[in-house]
């Protein structure tokens, strides 16, 4: 409840034709970058819509993210030299209420993981303005649209996380605040048709539930909105004494993957300081390679709520970097 397979290698499918532009000319495909950076992808053209799927932005290797409180190339950079591995996702909130414009996600340093919130930022769960049946009934519908024509406009593949961790009493859009069983997996269909109807194809819908443990229900699945509308599954996970990311994890996963074979995008990670944490950093990365079902990660670095970041201590920031180096994470 705390507020990547490799460096993104975007292949954006305009209309039914994929055309890949080289560096010196629009006819030869250029060679991979070195470092698993992002090669070139051919500009869409401006009648025709953007069409992205979860393998334009997960590819075949598990992804490195990162949430920062400066969302700057340079704090990207800082991130890289610290463990030898670059981020290519970017976190970044907006409310409902607040939006955001394609510029903001244009400047972002990397793919876009938009975390769309329906609320009043910084409150608490008791909101009544911002209860599901408001979002089922239309109340928000302007604000989502001019949310959906920003994402159009941005022309490259995103991923968004809407109301997130919803299986948590602790958001407007949980388990408390007068929401209905039922009432989740209905307004997350409504506001990805609603998306969907103004055109942004670009985007990647994930479903993103907390980690079982500390929830108000021990069950996923009354949240589950549809193959149909759901490309990544995006579990919100923070370790809390715990020994292992087999610990922290298991019991989710294993629903997760009884009720969809969906890609796994761990979209919010963090350990807790304590004895445990060093050891659990340093298991992190064998354990990804160990779970390929994981398609990557996005390590929370704003550190509120406690330093759950991989870098508190130099020697937490080793034990790190030395796991993420037997990942296969893409740099």
């Amino acid at each position: 409840m705390l507020r990547g397979r490799r460096t993104l290698t975007v292949t954006v499918s305009v209309a039914a034709a994929l055309a890949a532009v080289a560096c010196g000319g629009p006819s030869t495909t250029p060679p991979p970058p070195a470092g698993g950076g992002p090669t070139s992808a051919a500009a869409p053209t401006p009648d025709k819509p953007v069409v992205a799927d979860a393998g334009d932005i997960l590819g075949d290797r598990p992804l490195f993210g990162v949430m920062l409180k400066n969302r700057t190339p340079q704090a990207v950079d800082a991130i890289e030299r610290s463990v030898d591995c670059r981020p290519s996702v970017v976190k970044v909130f907006t409310s409902v209420q607040g939006g955001i414009s394609a510029r903001t996600l244009e400047d972002l340093p990397g793919t876009p993981l938009l975390s769309l919130e329906p609320w009043t930022t910084g409150r608490n769960q008791h909101q009544p303005e911002w209860k599901l049946g408001h979002t089922l009934d239309g109340t928000y519908d302007d604000q989502y649209a001019e949310i959906a024509r920003a994402v159009v406009a941005y022309r490259k593949p995103i991923l968004i996380r809407w109301a997130h961790e919803m299986n948590g009493h602790w958001y407007p859009w949980g388990t408390d605040n007068d929401n209905r069983p039922g009432e989740y997996p209905a307004a997350f269909r409504r506001v990805v048709k609603l998306f969907r109807d103004l055109g942004a194809t670009n985007a990647v819908w994930v479903w993103a539930p907390n980690i079982v443990r500390g929830t108000a229900s021990g069950t996923i699945k009354e949240f589950w909105p549809g193959a149909d509308y759901v490309d990544v599954v995006g579990p919100t996970g923070y370790a809390i004494r715990e020994s292992s990311p087999s610990v922290t994890f298991r019991d989710t996963l294993d629903q997760i993957y009884a009720l969809t074979d969906k890609p796994v995008l761990l979209t919010e990670v963090g350990v807790e300081p304590g004895p445990q944490k060093r050891a659990w950093l340093a298991a992190f990365g064998p354990w990804l390679r160990e779970n390929p079902r994981i398609a990557g990660f996005v390590w929370n670095q704003v550190n509120r709520d406690g330093r759950w970041s991989f870098d508190d201590t130099p020697a937490d920031l080793v034990a790190f970097r030395t796991g993420l180096a037997r990942s296969g994470v893409a740099c």
